[in-house]
């Protein structure tokens, strides 16, 4: 099973929409999905799905996940991050001022945890996580998550984590009747990205210091660009109306990113690896997102605005002169390709799951 181009244009309805707004993008949604915004929403008045992602690091997931719920309603959705859940229980673990919150973890751990490991043990690892000491058993992250799932409430569900590792894909088989979701449908949303594509959004990652959102000079830019006459360099401003450092706050560099590719290496390689074993599964609907159109065909299947694209700029004048195209690379089989947009990745996944929740 292959991953096939996704033909927005064929959905189109000779309009342009801006996809880099939520204004924008509920009306690209409701335009070129029409009624099946209406189904799924009506299906989740009495059911719930188990979507889990599949997907190399820097792919995007996070990002897609905030659009479907865009799309379904907070009331409906939510995106779990085994990382996020994983983070937050070290920092309840490390900070001695939130020893009430250690103290009701322990007890929901006493009830649910079953393992090799003892529960001080299980802390330790987690603890010890970014130190390589000792690796954080599923049978500590099963119940973490199902603590997660049962404080957000019984909704749709995207799982960004599971499985992390080749023994937990038969885990993630059978974690709806874990979680008591039972006949409710559950599947694979596997997202195929080239290595050119992360090694780029990597090396042009930037962050705001403040709200940690993440943007990109070269292809994600914020409305505030700068120029810093003194480096003979631009910059990016927050544009996060939300953060503090709003137009003030300035983007830096991610620390690790400048190596690209090279410093998560072995990630890569283990993503590449479940992705391909979750592809073979049977039993279990596949949502199969190709990041990669080569670009000979690529205006067949997107509309223009749909086009991830790349940006240059120029300080001539006293004036910051911005020209984009559209952006090229080759995908891992050396084929010169373009992308889109991350809402075109959203279209295609809601397509997709429209079709195996209502047929």
């Amino acid at each position: 099973m292959g991953f096939p181009i996704f033909n927005s244009k064929e959905l189109s309805n000779g309009k342009v929409y801006s996809l880099s707004n939520p204004g924008g993008r509920y009306e690209y949604f409701h335009a070129k999905l029409g009624s099946k915004i209406d189904e799924v929403k009506s299906f989740l008045e009495n059911n719930t799905f188990v979507g889990f992602m599949l997907a190399k690091k820097m792919a995007g997931k996070g990002t897609y996940a905030k659009m479907l719920e865009e799309i379904l309603g907070r009331e409906r959705f939510a995106h779990i991050s085994v990382g996020d859940i994983v983070r937050e229980v070290h920092e309840i673990l490390v900070d001695s001022s939130r020893s009430a919150e250690k103290k009701n973890m322990r007890h929901y751990l006493e009830k649910y945890y079953r393992g090799l490991m003892t529960i001080e043990e299980a802390f330790e690892a987690i603890e010890n996580r970014s130190q390589g000491k000792i690796s954080i058993p599923t049978e500590l992250i099963l119940p973490l998550l199902k603590r997660e799932i049962e404080k957000i409430g019984r909704k749709a569900l995207f799982i960004d984590g599971l499985p992390r590792n080749l023994d937990q894909v038969s885990y993630s088989l059978y974690f709806r009747d874990l979680i008591n979701y039972r006949d409710d449908p559950d599947f694979f949303v596997l997202v195929d990205t080239p290595l050119e594509v992360i090694e780029n959004r990597m090396k042009h990652r930037l962050v705001c210091p403040v709200c940690n959102t993440s943007k990109s000079l070269t292809y994600n830019p914020t409305k505030f660009v700068n120029y810093d006459a003194g480096q003979n360099k631009f910059y990016l401003l927050c544009d996060n109306v939300n953060c503090s450092g709003y137009n003030n706050a300035r983007y830096v560099e991610k620390e690790g990113d400048a190596s690209g590719v090279a410093s998560i290496k072995e990630r890569l390689d283990l993503d590449e690896k479940l992705m391909k074993m979750a592809i073979t599964i049977y039993g279990i609907p596949k949502v199969l997102v190709r990041s990669a159109v080569p670009v000979e065909i690529a205006h067949d299947y997107l509309e223009d605005y749909e086009f991830q694209q790349e940006y240059s700029y120029k300080y001539e004048d006293g004036e910051i002169k911005v020209s984009k195209k559209p952006w090229e690379f080759k995908d891992d089989s050396g084929v010169v390709s373009n992308t889109m947009l991350a809402a075109t990745y959203v279209l295609n996944m809601f397509s997709q799951i429209h079709k195996i929740l209502i047929g």
